[in-house]
């Protein structure tokens, strides 16, 4: 998969990382991140990302704020890395290219490797004899790699998939670009089924997915216009399928070159989904809990973290679907239903609830 070369996205770009933080940052620090057991921390705090990549100006950066974006990767902006750094603003944090690690400054929070490596003429041996930066370094920055979806859609999955678990060994964390309504699907089921198996093949290191926000080149199923709904799907069956991290690929060659080509009622499904993710952080960042659904075609996650439970669920068809949840952590006698101002009734661990086209709910317990 080539997208970010036709797209004129040059090679040197995306990852990770994140986190949305109540309180603004001290703007005259960088951050201090670290992984551990499959959590990302910034300044010892679990945090979940929400991400663009490549929004140049200062403009683009106020943008992206109102998005609830917290992290912007500058791969390939032309700014000085200074003037990129200074565009950020209250707990927004940036991601630089790792050939030019040197750089330092306030609100870095770590560096990406080259964009779609095994795409680019890189092994995993090659890329990390370049650039010398082992993960779990000890600087306090992170170390992202972004690949293609070789190891889901490719023709030899298997070879694929150990070329995959080999560039996750390389970063500290890993994630991979599918976007699947671009490459003439007609399901997203399959972001939630990649997600599982490239989290597998990663073993323990945080993963992230980057998400398809409209048409990205013509040359694939280009000239569609993604709704809203469909691009929430996406999000949270990334989510569901075990991501500690989602990205919202905004750019597009179709009908013309631009780094930002999203609908407003896009933008808004962006904004309504950073704002969900930041109020049950604790939940996107906690322990995976068992949790079952009925029918299988809706997509449970559940987690559990300071003592409460939390439920993702996606409808993965395009009907409307009742469900029924089987949650043993589940404690009490009712969930609330986020962002929704109702409640679903639990009993021993099970609910259930009726879900539109491609809806989703997130739950938790009081």
């Amino acid at each position: 998969m080539v997208i970010r070369s036709l797209m004129l996205v040059v090679a040197v770009s995306l990852a990770c990382t994140v986190v949305s933080f109540a309180a603004a940052r001290d703007t005259a620090e960088s951050a201090h991140a670290t992984v551990a057991r499959g959590a990302i921390l910034v300044d010892g705090k679990p945090f979940f990302p929400v991400m663009l990549i490549d929004q140049c100006d200062a403009g683009a950066v106020r943008r992206a704020a109102s998005l609830g974006v917290n992290v912007i990767l500058n791969g390939t902006c032309q700014a000085p890395t200074g003037e990129q750094l200074r565009a950020l603003t209250g707990s927004q944090l940036g991601v630089l290219p790792i050939a030019g690690r040197s750089a330092a400054g306030a609100r870095l929070l770590g560096w990406t490797y080259p964009d779609e490596p095994e795409n680019n003429g890189w092994s995993a041996s090659s890329l990390a004899a370049r650039f010398r930066y082992p993960r779990g370094n000890t600087d306090g920055l992170l170390s992202f790699v972004t690949m293609t979806s070789r190891f889901f859609t490719g023709p030899d999955p298997r070879a694929a998939t150990a070329t995959a678990a080999s560039f996750a060994r390389v970063a500290d964390i890993a994630g991979f670009d599918l976007y699947p309504l671009n490459h003439c699907s007609n399901s997203v089921r399959g972001v939630y089924d990649a997600q599982r198996r490239f989290s597998r093949l990663a073993a323990g290191t945080p993963t992230f997915q980057w998400i398809e926000t409209g048409p990205i080149d013509a040359s694939y199923c280009g000239g569609f216009e993604m709704t809203p709904a469909q691009v929430t799907a996406e999000a949270w069956l990334a989510v569901a399928g075990g991501a500690r991290g989602i990205g919202f690929f905004t750019h597009t060659t179709t009908p013309a070159v631009s780094d930002f080509a999203v609908s407003p009622s896009v933008q808004a499904a962006i904004r309504r989904f950073a704002g969900i993710a930041a109020a049950i952080r604790p939940g996107l960042t906690g322990t995976t809990a068992a949790a079952t659904a009925d029918p299988s075609a809706v997509i449970a996650l559940g987690r559990v973290a300071n003592g409460r439970t939390y439920v993702v669920a996606v409808n993965t068809l395009t009907s409307v679907v009742p469900a029924q949840f089987v949650v043993p952590r589940v404690g009490g006698h009712a969930l609330r239903v986020v962002g929704e101002n109702r409640t679903v009734a639990v009993h021993d661990g099970r609910f259930a609830d009726i879900f539109p086209p491609l809806g989703v709910h997130v739950y938790t317990s009081s």
